[in-house]
């Protein structure tokens, strides 16, 4: 290996005190490298994202962490007062952020690489703030594995039906819950945190039913997918979550969450499923089978009045008025 040397021309950052008390404490790798410095230390440098802020730092180690890799969850160990080097802020290190924090909007540690729609990405942060405390550590528990989140945001809903496209899953997501919020607010029986946490919820498990082929430049169902469905994977992570990070979810909460979750509306009784019995589910039913007849609609509709294409799923071809 060609040995890179490295030469530091410091300057202090003006007002450099300020700037350190109003970044975010938790930042998402954005990319990071790590070239030889000297005998006994390697230089490393990260590019770091959070929505409020963006910066690269660099700092001095003999034992590169293999755990900060792009995508993970860090807070900055300051060395002394900040200084740039070379376009670079000096620092001491990287620390991994390894339990999920109940107070970061995860939403807001989303890279632009990840998300293209930011418009997208500040619906699913304010659907985020009205879950709550217990239902928002959840959710970060569940998502803290920047892979899976990364998979949730990144796949489609379907492979070829509603949402099939990238970020579909996602957007999804956010329009069950927007819809679910609008429609829950004229019931004071709905449970608004329940509502949402099950909205962006309720198909998170498809971040495990589909991967992405690079060789055919297609997604493709796993064998994740193809033998127990999404349904059973949200189960299990929101059980390890709650288990693993000790999320205290009130009981009450928590059946109703997976009730909202997994009831079916005209389910055979032999498959163990449950009738809805909370308005929540009854809404999420409503406004999930909305938002992908919405969005077969949109996608096969013609550009003036009458019959567009015909989708499978539709059963037909939609019907549109223009004027």
């Amino acid at each position: 290996m060609s040995e890179v040397k490295v030469t530091f021309s410091t300057s202090r950052l003006p007002g450099a005190d300020q700037v350190v008390d109003r970044l975010p404490t938790v930042l998402r790798i954005q990319s990071i490298a790590r070239f030889p410095f000297d005998e006994r230390h390697m230089l490393c440098q990260a590019v770091l994202f959070h929505e409020q802020a963006g910066l690269k730092v660099e700092w001095l180690c003999r034992q590169p962490d293999n755990r900060l890799t792009a995508g993970a969850l860090v807070s900055i160990r300051w060395l002394g007062r900040p200084v740039s080097t070379t376009g670079a802020i000096r620092i001491s290190r990287l620390a991994k952020l390894e339990r999920p924090e109940a107070s970061l909007n995860p939403f807001a540690t989303i890279p632009h690489s990840w998300v293209k729609d930011r418009p997208l990405v500040a619906r699913a942060a304010q659907l985020w703030e009205g879950l709550g405390r217990p239902l928002q550590h959840l959710f970060n528990a569940i998502f803290w594995d920047h892979h899976r989140f990364e998979r949730y945001l990144d796949g489609p809903s379907s492979l070829a039906g509603h949402h099939n496209g990238r970020n579909g899953n996602f957007r999804h997501a956010v329009e069950v819950a927007e819809r679910a919020l609008a429609l829950a607010s004229h019931h004071a029986e709905a449970h608004l945190p329940v509502l949402l946490a099950s909205s962006l919820l309720h198909d998170a498990g498809k971040a495990e039913e589909y991967r992405f082929n690079g060789r055919h430049r297609r997604f493709e169902m796993t064998e994740r997918g193809t033998l127990l469905g999404h349904k059973h994977t949200v189960l299990e992570w929101i059980a390890a979550a709650r288990a693993q990070h000790r999320v205290i979810v009130p009981e009450a909460h928590y059946l109703a969450l997976l009730h909202t979750i997994t009831a079916a509306k005209g389910a055979p009784d032999w498959l163990g499923l449950r009738e809805p019995l909370s308005l929540d589910a009854h809404i999420l039913s409503m406004v999930d089978r909305l938002s992908g007849q919405a969005d077969l609609v949109a996608r096969n509709a013609p550009t003036q009045d009458g019959f567009g294409a015909y989708h499978r799923h539709l059963g037909g071809r939609p019907y549109v008025l223009r004027e």
